[in-house]
């Protein structure tokens, strides 16, 4: 079987002086102070933070689901509200369509809106090789009611793969799950992301996740939020479950978790 790349190249990503603010009953609550960062084409950055300080609204900006107060957020240089294909993104939860099978729910983002491209049989041969990528060969034809929560959150990390944008948003997508499979489930998008090489942004509270599988971890501080830190994962690139004993991947747990708990 031919192997299964992102149909675009991947874009790059940019955050300049990011700031959003909210009007609640009691006024205006800044969420974010002001952040920047970027994302080269490619690569895979993890997003952390303490609960509250805005990682989800990033993302939600990112997805050109929110615009920010102030500042701007770009993909390949536009606005993120304009382009034309919209990325792929993976939620807590696996929000799956309980009437279509695990095959038509990773192919519904590439069927409908302002990104659906290319005929049906070649988008369903995509879908089946990102499901047998997964462990999943042979339960195409299940619906999500059929499938364990691990299961589920597979099949939405294979839909977010088949954006037609190589743009991957993922929103503390194991968290609901145990901690055994959430592992797991470590392991298998480390290598999706090593075989697909889409731009991906990871937001997670799990600091030993955020380190095995990016690049770079941003982390961010309490609200109103700025980049505390970005801490370099000077790690190979090919990882292996291994690696979690590694001193030098200890190492870089503590830096990234020393930021968290640094006052101010």
């Amino acid at each position: 079987m031919s192997v299964v790349t992102a149909p675009l190249a991947a874009p790059s990503l940019s955050l300049n002086g990011v700031g959003k603010r909210f009007l609640g009953r009691n006024g205006t609550v800044e969420a974010i102070g002001e952040v920047s960062f970027s994302v080269a084409s490619g690569e895979f950055v993890a997003v952390v933070g303490p609960s509250g300080c805005g990682k989800s609204t990033l993302l939600r900006m990112l997805a050109g689901l929110d615009v920010p107060t102030q500042g701007s957020v770009s993909v390949d240089g536009t606005p993120a509200v304009s382009v034309a294909s919209p990325p792929g993104v993976a939620f807590q939860r696996p929000v799956l369509l309980p009437w279509r099978t695990a095959l038509e729910n990773v192919a519904l983002p590439s069927q409908v809106g302002p990104g659906a491209r290319g005929s049906r049989s070649v988008l369903r041969d995509r879908a089946r090789q990102l499901l047998e990528e997964v462990g999943l060969d042979g339960f195409e034809n299940a619906y999500p009611h059929e499938l364990s929560g691990g299961m589920q959150q597979r099949v939405a990390l294979c839909r977010s793969l088949l954006s037609n944008s190589g743009l991957s948003l993922l929103d503390e997508p194991f968290a609901a799950l145990d901690a055994l499979t959430r592992e797991d489930l470590m392991f298998v998008l480390h290598d999706l992301w090593r075989e697909h090489r889409t731009t991906t942004v990871f937001v997670t509270h799990g600091i030993a996740e955020a380190v095995f599988l990016a690049s770079r971890v941003v982390v961010l501080s309490g609200r109103p939020s700025s980049v505390a830190t970005v801490v370099e994962v000077d790690l190979p690139e090919h990882r292996e479950p291994a690696l979690l004993h590694d001193p030098a991947f200890v190492a870089l747990t503590t830096s990234v978790r020393d930021a968290l708990h640094r006052p101010g």
